[in-house]
């Protein structure tokens, strides 16, 4: 994995800018199906430390080339969709670079708006610029937190319906504070109350605070439209072993989070290249000599998820005889443990070469991928019996 010039020193915003991409093109095209208007919000544009004048590696440019792209696709197969994007910048500087670049970039079928101030006192005026009936996906990438990520900060947005988020939480931040008694009001903001970390280990302090935010998130969004779902990606620092922040997403639909989390599957092998070449280039300035072999060569690493517990989880949740594991049953599965359907799959299949489990609906029995086909029957899947306790 080559790192863009222009992304040198900030490997992590390559990293963050592939998942947006990745996940913003399958998401349009899917909304674009059933919905004409889709609304995009970038609620901390910049662009900041752009090192491509046509802002090709800033958020800005990302989106827009995904919705221009999106829109010839829809309008191929017949669907007449328009995008409006509104951009939201503090900083008067970085505001009237992308004012200009806005005023330069005009393409059919999608308008463009920028507003210059603080995203706190903006939110109104976002919200009417939103409008009450179109589908919204609201991006919040923010250098720092503060009337930010906060819950009560993003209640306002959080209740409207029909709008998706991706939201950066700052973990780092937030690991360094949590404990803090200065920051007890902060941290009482974000997740409802001071976090009780002090028994647990780095990794369940990772797991739990985002748990944590991730539980808030979804009591302030509204149920109309479906139940909220999150799903979330770990960013880690290029050359650190540890998060540097998370990428929360929110929906309402199962179907955002198996989309996501493929976006996100995809990631981790790029996220590891990525991460190791930047290792190494810090070895090699240490040292001033040139390592024979390039450590991000290996492009087939994908993060390990130990099958046995996979396979004991779903024991676990089949209650009774059978279950019927649909869209629904597997957004629940990959919301509670963060796992991916392939790793589902490679359990289903050993269950069922055992003799654990049976899908009563593969006649065959012989297939060698979708070993549960959840998208059968209308996306209310297939069951599966249990034959043995």
């Amino acid at each position: 994995m080559v790192v863009p010039e222009n992304y040198r020193g900030r490997e992590q915003a390559f990293v963050k800018h592939r998942l947006l991409k990745t996940y913003l093109e399958r998401l349009f095209m899917i909304i674009g199906l059933s919905q004409p208007v889709i609304r995009y919000v970038d609620c901390f544009s910049g662009p900041w430390n752009e090192k491509d004048e046509q802002l090709k590696d800033t958020s800005i440019g990302i989106s827009l080339g995904i919705m221009k792209k999106c829109l010839e696709g829809l309008r191929g197969i017949g669907r007449n969709v328009t995008f409006h994007a509104l951009f939201i910048e503090k900083d008067r500087r970085a505001f009237e670079k992308l004012d200009v670049h806005l005023k330069a970039t005009t393409m059919p079928g999608i308008s463009t708006t920028a507003h210059n101030g603080e995203f706190f006192d903006l939110r109104n005026e976002i919200l009417r610029w939103c409008g009450q009936d179109d589908f919204v996906f609201f991006f919040i990438d923010p250098k720092g937190w503060k009337n930010i990520v906060e819950i009560p900060t993003l209640e306002p947005l959080l209740k409207r319906p029909n709008s998706e988020f991706l939201i950066n939480f700052m973990y780092d931040f937030v690991l360094r504070t949590h404990t803090q008694e200065s920051f007890q009001d902060e941290m009482k903001a974000i997740f409802g109350k001071i976090p009780d970390t002090a028994s647990l280990n780095p990794k369940q302090k990772d797991k739990h605070l985002i748990n944590l935010y991730r539980s808030k998130l979804k009591e302030i969004a509204p149920l109309k439209g479906g139940k909220p779902r999150t799903a979330y990606v770990p960013i880690l620092y290029p050359v650190k072993d540890r998060t540097y922040y998370h990428l929360v997403y929110l929906t309402r639909h199962p179907k955002g989070i198996i989309v996501f989390m493929e976006a996100s599957e995809k990631l981790d092998p790029v996220q590891h290249q990525v991460r190791e070449k930047a290792k190494q280039e810090k070895r090699e300035n240490r040292t001033r000599q040139l390592e024979l072999f390039d450590s991000a060569d290996d492009t087939n690493v994908v993060v390990s998820v130990d099958i046995e517990n996979v396979k004991t989880y779903l024991l676990k949740i089949i209650t009774g005889s059978s279950m019927r594991f649909g869209i629904e049953k597997l957004a629940d599965m990959m919301e509670e443990t963060g796992w991916f359907e392939r790793n589902f799959q490679t359990a289903f299949k050993e269950l069922f070469t055992k003799g654990i489990l049976v899908n009563i609906d593969d006649k065959k029995g012989r297939r060698r991928k979708n070993h549960v086909n959840f998208e059968a029957n209308r996306n209310k899947g297939e069951e599966v019996i249990r034959l043995t306790p």
